[in-house]
């Protein structure tokens, strides 16, 4: 089995683990998915545009960015392996706030828009799998913002426990990205890293 398959067959597994759906949808899935597979990072969607397409992450990472009035770019959000990424904008097809970033060696499938539409008219049972999904999507990220509260020795261990691939330094992303992340000084980001993760 080729890794397009493997990784749809995850993604209806996935989609079931909310709430069970008729193995017809993994078929329509399968036929219709755009697949990415990133040597390199690469944009997936610029801001100011819609988002086309609903993602799932496959292998690796796509991560949300944002930017201040100053300019300042700030990673609001990380998506490992299983996760499923549909935004306002995609569901309501109006201008992102944010770029998707896909890090080097990420393997991204996605559902346009257009097929969501049917697969919603075909598989009625998916509209509420949708809530159940962004309902989940929410959750995970209040957890996330209530957990950068604590001091920075344990938020920067958390992140690495999470992220273990960021590991060496200077590798899937830059410090500044990581320090926007956890919602901490760069150089700060770097001492604790130092004294938590000795070579």
């Amino acid at each position: 089995m080729n890794e397009y398959d493997e990784c749809v067959n995850e993604l209806y597994k996935d989609l079931c683990s909310y709430k069970g759906q008729p193995l017809e949808l993994r078929e329509y899935l399968r036929a219709n998915m755009s697949v990415k597979d990133l040597l390199e990072r690469d944009v997936l969607f610029r801001k100011k545009r819609p988002i086309t397409d609903a993602l799932y992450v496959g292998r690796g990472f796509v991560a949300t960015y944002g930017s201040s009035v100053l300019g300042d770019n700030q990673v609001l959000s990380i998506a490992k392996k299983h996760a499923i990424l549909a935004d306002f904008s995609f569901t309501a097809q109006e201008p992102s706030d944010y770029d998707l970033v896909g890090l080097a060696g990420s393997y991204v499938l996605g559902i346009s828009f257009e097929h969501m539409q049917i697969i919603y008219d075909r598989f009625p049972s998916t509209q509420d799998l949708s809530r159940l999904i962004m309902a989940d999507t929410n959750r995970k990220e209040l957890e996330r913002v209530r957990l950068l509260t604590r001091d920075a020795e344990k938020v920067v261990y958390d992140f690495y426990m999470e992220f273990p691939e960021f590991l060496p330094a200077g590798g899937l992303m830059i410090d500044a990205d990581i320090a926007s992340y956890v919602l901490i000084g760069e150089s700060t980001l770097r001492n604790v890293r130092a004294k938590l993760f000795k070579p």
